[in-house]
């Protein structure tokens, strides 16, 4: 909405705490059928439809148990969740790109992840599309898309994160650590902004 000023009026509030509750009860949800999945993607042959399908639900479940909890303080909560899970599977079209074929039995048993599995893409990403739709958290939704993805592939062989011919992997416990510390930061500093905005007098603007 804008005023009769021109200026755009946003109105964001702070959720109750029921409701946050309720986020963080769906994220653990999520993370526990995220865990289900994993165990169904390990047990399956490389390069196969079941494990292909039971990867993409892994890291659909970790985008989603990551985004959860930032939910209830983002202004575009349908287009920030949307983004948040459409990045955390869109950025493995590159094992298509790299394998050059289609075929699951190819994308799927490469020596490495491709050089795109870098910190560089959920960086760039993220600037792209704060830039597109400012202040909406999109820049924030892909960065948490892509960034659970990737720190998912570090407990799964490993990724290029910052040189093309240096694999990174970690254990999955130190994983599934840095999945929840950029759940929670991203979350305390969204709902700090909020605040800021909500404390701000009504007659200033964000530019």
């Amino acid at each position: 909405m804008v005023d009769g000023q021109g200026h755009e009026q946003t109105h964001g509030h702070a959720p109750g705490r029921l409701a946050d509750q309720a986020y963080f009860g769906g994220a653990f949800l999520t993370a526990l059928a995220t865990l289900a999945w994993h165990r169904r993607w390990a047990e399956a042959s490389n390069g196969t439809p079941r494990r292909g399908l039971f990867d993409g639900l892994c890291h659909l479940g970790t985008a989603l148990a990551v985004a959860l909890p930032v939910l209830p303080y983002v202004r575009d909560r349908a287009g920030f969740l949307r983004l948040a899970l459409l990045s955390a599977v869109m950025i493995d079209l590159d094992h298509v790109a790299a394998a050059r074929s289609v075929r699951l039995d190819r994308t799927m048993t490469m020596a490495h992840r491709p050089a795109s599995h870098s910190l560089l893409v959920p960086l760039l990403c993220a600037a792209l599309a704060e830039r597109w739709r400012p202040r909406r958290h999109l820049g924030l939704a892909a960065l948490l898309g892509l960034g659970s993805h990737l720190l998912r592939d570090l407990g799964t062989g490993g990724a290029p994160l910052v040189h093309p011919n240096r694999v990174i992997s970690m254990p999955n416990p130190v994983v599934v650590f840095l999945l929840g510390a950029l759940a929670l930061t991203s979350r305390t500093a969204t709902r700090l902004a909020l605040g800021a905005h909500l404390l701000r007098p009504r007659g200033q603007h964000t530019p």
